[in-house]
């Protein structure tokens, strides 16, 4: 049985997402992230896009059976890509499984992970010990006839897509055995060996497509919206700045600033029909909205009236979340946190003055524009006012007296979890405390806030919470606290019940541990789930993407600054017992770019380009 998300799907909100929305020459200093990644594109990524799983057809697919598969083949592969493994490569390395300790360590697939059963092809990566140059890769499973062996003198090999396709349809639930060896060609002798142990492919499969923000550097025009579906090989620009037509943005004092026109792309959320995506503009972050269909991309959604537009264009705004029980004609609405130094409305003049960040609500289809065309702040100012319960309002947290960020919405549109916090920064998280509180939405009216069990603990700091497509469990950052929560390298990701209970660390936070990485230290943030549950044989099946600095890729820009790549992991539930896995490493996006704050929908994106 697989639970949807919703009948469209639903994005989740990352977080620090402001590399390329560096402040301007007028805003306080350290609003830029300042991250990014290099390095350039996988090489010889192959051809080939399209999904082994119908994610439409209502279920898993069961394949064909065969109790003794033949999707290896029986002979040896000699990888031509690089300069040719010699003939007598098998010799070299003699019985299987033979050879001294301290061979090459398996960077990926991580040992221990689990693959959606639709998933792209695994590429093999590998470090190894100086003077090693040819490599076997052997990959066993007991359903299949013959060992895949695979000889090499690179140092990483991708799995042929038919073969990948094959085996992901035969070999699910079962280990599949990797165990990877080395020997010297200029000094024969006994093989080294590296890595040795299983993956495993999913009974279930993932669905939909992620769109992520992905930088090279601190200006405008050094970040953009980037995307690709569940099996896609290639990558493809989902959202430009130059491409949004939302336009009259205004300063911190309701004044239209410039042209009017959008500056940058920031933290992004999927409107539930995953047509178009919300997002934070330039300081003083405003938000906009735009299409990411390939006939509309930068309009404005017809549904979106000039009061809507408009009541968007307020400062300090955080990032926005939509929840699919309120997205029908008469009731669409976003909630949001408004304030921003801890909270409030900035009056232009002094930070103290502001009262903490509230959770707001804003209305798409407002009836009357909420600013008028005027440069005139104090006029703007009275015109939002007088706004306010009817465009726009305030959800009541009883109970909690701190600020309100980073909300996420569960999808039944019946409950908010937010950042309890001290610690607000123009929209953003800060250095301080914070942690998970939830509140019901009730109409917009609110209610009691409560302490989230296992995710308001003392002495650490939780923040960037998510709800699981089913809204049984939410997933989340934690660090020791007080202290930062932008960006902090200590991050590592949770799972805890939506109701409630002990929180479980995810496996997929640790690198492979030959690889001498270790975490905290590595930027492990911002989870977002796949649109869908898929329960299959008594498990329930999630995935969550998330952003990692763990592979030492450096910012295109700036090379003495780290950047993240993106990673998915698997979380299956079992009874009350939730097992958690290593992280995939997500090959086909560009290694060149910084990506952060992945979303993951359905979204309506054009097809990736498939790679040559």
């Amino acid at each position: 049985m697989r639970t949807l998300r919703h009948v469209f799907g639903t994005l989740f909100i990352g977080s620090a997402c402001a590399v390329a929305c560096s402040a301007s020459p007028s805003a306080p200093p350290g609003n830029g992230q300042g991250t990014g990644g290099s390095g350039g594109n996988p090489d010889d990524i192959g051809a080939g896009t399209g999904n082994v799983f119908d994610v439409g057809s209502g279920g898993p697919v069961e394949p064909p059976p065969c109790e003794v598969c033949e999707d290896f083949p029986a002979a040896p592969v000699l990888d031509d890509s690089g300069t040719p493994p010699p003939a007598n490569a098998p010799e070299l390395f003699g019985a299987a499984g033979s050879g001294a300790p301290g061979g090459p360590c398996l960077a990926e697939p991580e040992i221990g992970a689990l693959f959606p059963n639709n998933w792209l092809r695994p590429r093999f990566r590998w470090s190894a010990p100086q003077g090693q140059d040819l490599f076997e890769i052997r990959v066993h499973a007991d359903r299949e006839k013959n060992d895949l062996v695979v000889y090499t003198t690179n140092r990483e090999w991708k799995m042929p897509k038919d073969m990948w396709e094959k085996l992901a349809a035969h070999v699910r639930d079962e280990p599949i055995t990797i165990t990877i060896r080395s020997v010297s060609t200029s000094a024969p002798g006994a093989p080294l060996l590296g890595t040795s142990g299983p993956i495993t492919i999913a009974k279930a499969p993932a669905g939909g497509s992620m769109v992520y923000w992905a930088a090279i550097g601190e200006g405008p025009a050094d970040a953009w919206l980037a995307g690709f579906g569940v099996g896609e090989e290639g990558v493809v620009d989902a959202l430009k700045v130059d491409q949004v037509q939302q336009g009259g943005r205004r300063d911190e004092n309701g004044n239209v600033r410039g042209d009017g026109q959008v500056r940058c792309i920031g933290c992004h959320t999927s409107t539930p029909d995953g047509e178009a995506v919300m997002f934070m503009d330039h300081w003083p972050w405003d938000l906009a909205i735009a299409s990411v269909k390939e006939d509309s991309v930068g309009a404005v959604p017809a549904y979106v009236t000039p009061g809507g537009s408009q009541v968007m264009n307020q400062a300090w705004l955080g990032p926005p979340k939509m929840s699919p029980m309120h997205f029908s004609p008469g009731d669409r609405i976003f909630i949001t946190s408004y304030g921003r130094t801890g909270g409030g409305v900035w009056d232009g003049q002094s930070h103290t003055s502001m009262p903490d960040a509230r959770l707001a609500w804003f209305d798409l289809e407002a009836a009357e524009p909420a600013y008028p065309e005027t440069t005139n702040a104090t006029m703007a100012k009275t015109a939002m006012a007088a706004a306010e319960g009817t465009a726009y309002g305030f959800i009541e947290r009883q109970g909690d007296t701190r600020g309100a960020m980073m909300p996420d919405w569960s999808n039944s549109g019946e409950t908010i979890v937010y950042v309890s916090t001290d610690a607000g920064k123009d929209g953003r998280l800060a250095a301080g405390a914070g942690d998970l509180y939830t509140v019901p939405y009730n109409n917009k009216q609110g209610g009691a806030a409560t302490p989230l069990q296992g995710a308001a603990e003392p002495g650490f700091n939780e923040y960037y919470p998510a709800f699981s497509p089913d809204d049984q469990l939410i997933a989340f950052n934690r660090t020791p606290g007080p202290g930062e929560m932008y960006y902090n390298p200590d991050s590592d990701i949770h799972v805890v019940p939506a109701s409630g209970g002990a929180a479980t660390r995810l496996a997929a936070n640790d690198p492979p541990a030959c690889l001498g990485v270790t975490s905290p230290g590595i930027h492990n943030s911002w989870p977002q789930w796949s649109p869908e549950a898929t329960t299959v044989d008594g498990k329930t099946y999630y995935w969550v993407i998330f952003s990692s600095s763990r592979d030492g890729y450096k910012l295109q820009k700036d090379p003495n600054k780290k950047a993240s790549q993106l990673y998915v992991t698997g979380v299956v539930v079992e009874g009350t017992t939730v097992h958690t896995y290593p992280a995939i490493y997500l090959w086909n996006q560009d290694a060149g770019t910084s990506n952060h704050t992945p979303a993951w929908d359905v979204f309506k994106i054009p097809p990736a380009p498939v790679p040559l």
